[in-house]
Order: C-alpha cells, then sequence, then structure tokens
C-alpha cells in the first residue's frame, strides 16, 4: 500500500466528533480531568456569557449565564461513552448542571492534524 493510499485509509476509516460540553464557569477543569483519564489530550476552554433571555434559560434548565465551553476532539466512536461519563459525573440530569453534544466532523487534512487532534502520534507518518 503506498503512503497516499494509507493516509486516505486513516482519514476516511476514523471518523473524529467535536464534543461541546457547557458547564458553569469553574466547572471546566472538572470536565477536562474526566477527558485527560480517557487519554483525550486536545482540549479547549473558552469563557462565555449567555445572552438568552431567561425564559429560554429556563426551558433550557440553565442558571447563571458565565459558563466554560469545554471543546474536545474525540474519535467518534468514544462519543457517546465520554459524553456520559460527563454527564454522570457532573450530574446533568439535574436542571442547570450542563450539556454536552458532539458535532461530527466529516474530513480533517493532513496525516499528521488527524493524529495531532487523536493524539494519536505514535506512528510516523
Amino acid at each position: 500500500m503506498s503512503q497516499n493510499e494509507r493516509i486516505e485509509t486513516i482519514c476516511s476509516t476514523q471518523r473524529l466528533d467535536l464534543i461541546f460540553t457547557i458547564v458553569s464557569k469553574g466547572k471546566g477543569e472538572a470536565v477536562l480531568d474526566i477527558f485527560r483519564e480517557n487519554k483525550i489530550l486536545q482540549n479547549v476552554i473558552c469563557h462565555g456569557h449567555g445572552t438568552a433571555p431567561s425564559s429560554i434559560l429556563e426551558v433550557l434548565g440553565l442558571g447563571a449565564t458565565d459558563k466554560d465551553i469545554v471543546l474536545s476532539f474525540v474519535k467518534a466512536e468514544n462519543s457517546k461513552k465520554i459524553i456520559e461519563q460527563v454527564s454522570k459525573k457532573l450530574d446533568f440530569a439535574k436542571p442547570g448542571h450542563g450539556i454536552a453534544f458532539t458535532v461530527p466532523l466529516e474530513s480533517v487534512a493532513g496525516i499528521m492534524s488527524f493524529k495531532f487532534l487523536t493524539s494519536d502520534l505514535t506512528e510516523e507518518a
């Protein structure tokens, strides 16, 4: 198999998700701890401030508007397990404790970028 075929195969068979986790300000580190325990090392915390009307916040079960938004790159096959762990440990079943959702990434250009995002730099490209 040529180098290009190998790269194409890796990128087409391994899907990535971007997990968004939104929690109260100060809880982002707890989310990162869960991701790190699962060897998911490519994470970013952004600080957010909601501007939604209080009626919408009530429907979504959100209280304070200052939030930590954690973005994490995860192999798609692991997304559900990770979200379940975050939900359980941070008690997302209770209103206002947080929300997590995934966005599938359909393509990533460059094998080293893909390996970086999946924390898989063990093989040479």
